[in-house]
């Protein structure tokens, strides 16, 4: 008894967390491609953004998400919240939780409309239209910023980073990124929304948008109540089989949110508002394959964007030292293809970066570097038999460090 009650407690929760929420890609295509995004994290930044997840405000509910009691491994338990993260803004939608609603919903970040009118399935767009679009892309601007700058705080990240899992895959559905205007909806019709595939007398009414977001979903339901570790493993396994990084990598124009806009708006007049696709009907099954292609296309190459992104922000940087690779000293015993060693101090041009760097003998040299002493090995590239000489060749080719002493 006790068991079955602990059973509906969770139940409920588990409802309460995801009841009164409007998704847009719906909690499982988030999921898929927070999912792949991980695939593409190094240990180190999953580590990272796990940490991040973990220092999030108390009010926010993020961190609750990982049980740190319960049996399953500490890498599954991370991407679990991983993923939860990248839902969480729907999440907060739920006006049940009133401090964590006042704090953090945010309705006018979950897309980016661009204003457009349908002629023969090509698009116009309507500049400076006089009505609201969304912030979404100034807004992953404004995080990404906040992600890579070093006085952030960890609670302040942890936000940005759940925002930007999921605005970014929020523009990935091409309904968030337009809104069409027609003579039925003036103003547009909010990302197909206003534009409806059932009657009015239907008893559970939908409409484009909600077609859209649930397309992973719809064509690929969950079995036997599988839990995420296999159901979005398994969906995301597929859809990598399809869409491997290396068919999309000159896709991920990463840090161009406007292009990703972009890219979401091109599929609009021909895959969305396809010449078929008819008011008050359900789409044909042929839109319905095509549709579902490219909500898997769109799905990973948000993965893929979101997860090359934070490597880029959280990969430790190596720590290089503030030298040039050319730079010209007095040496002893140059040695170059034109001259031979005559035990003599000469003006030279030296290369720090020697390509075998560390196969090979080499003479050394030291340099004090950021308060240390560091040692480089070097190849004399060229002899100058004068100072003068010497000079001229760094003002003509930019070597700013040369000493001639």
């Amino acid at each position: 008894m006790k068991k079955n009650l602990v059973k509906i407690s969770l139940f409920f929760s588990v409802f309460m967390l995801f009841s009164g929420s409007i998704s847009a890609w719906d909690d499982t295509g988030h999921k898929v491609s927070a999912f792949i995004a991980w695939q593409q994290m190094s240990p180190e930044v999953r580590e990272k953004v796990s940490g991040i997840l973990l220092n999030a405000p108390e009010d926010s509910h993020l961190s609750v998400y990982y049980n740190a009691y319960e049996s399953r491994s500490d890498a599954v338990k991370k991407l679990d919240l991983f993923m939860i993260a990248a839902t969480w803004g729907d999440i907060v939608r739920n006006r049940d939780f009133k401090t964590r609603y006042a704090n953090y919903h945010k309705g006018d970040w979950h897309y980016a409309d661009i204003f457009w009118k349908q002629e023969n399935n090509k698009a116009e767009i309507l500049k400076d239209f006089p009505e609201e679009s969304g912030k979404a892309i100034p807004k992953l601007y404004e995080i990404e910023k906040i992600l890579r700058d070093s006085s952030a705080s960890e609670s302040e990240k942890a936000i940005a980073l759940a925002w930007f899992l999921h605005i970014g895959g929020d523009i990935h559905n091409p309904l968030h990124n337009a809104s069409r205007v027609t003579d039925i909806e003036p103003k547009g019709d909010q990302g197909g929304n206003m534009f409806y595939l059932t009657p009015k007398d239907a008893p559970r009414r939908m409409n484009l948008h909600s077609f859209w977001d649930s397309l992973i979903s719809r064509n690929i339901p969950r079995k036997n109540d599988a839990c995420d570790s296999e159901y979005i493993a398994e969906i995301a396994g597929k859809i990598l089989e399809n869409y491997p990084l290396s068919k999309m990598k000159d896709r991920l124009v990463l840090g161009n949110y406007e292009q990703w806009n972009k890219d979401g708006f091109s599929f609009l007049p021909k895959d969305v508002y396809a010449a078929d696709l008819k008011r008050g009907e359900m789409p044909s099954p042929q839109y319905e394959k095509s549709s579902f292609a490219v909500g898997q296309q769109q799905i990973v190459l948000a993965g893929y964007r979101l997860g090359e992104t934070l490597n880029q922000i959280f990969a430790a940087k190596p720590e290089t030292s503030k030298v040039e690779c050319k730079i010209i000293r007095r040496v002893m015993y140059p040695v170059s293809k034109t001259r031979t060693p005559d035990q003599k101090m000469r003006i030279a041009l030296l290369d720090l970066c020697p390509e075998n760097k560390g196969m090979v003998a080499r003479p050394m040299m030291s340099m004090f570097i950021n308060g240390k002493i560091e040692m480089f090995e070097y190849d004399v590239v060229k002899v100058f038999d004068s100072e003068a000489e010497a000079r001229k060749f760094a003002k003509e080719n930019n070597i700013t460090d040369a000493n001639y002493n």
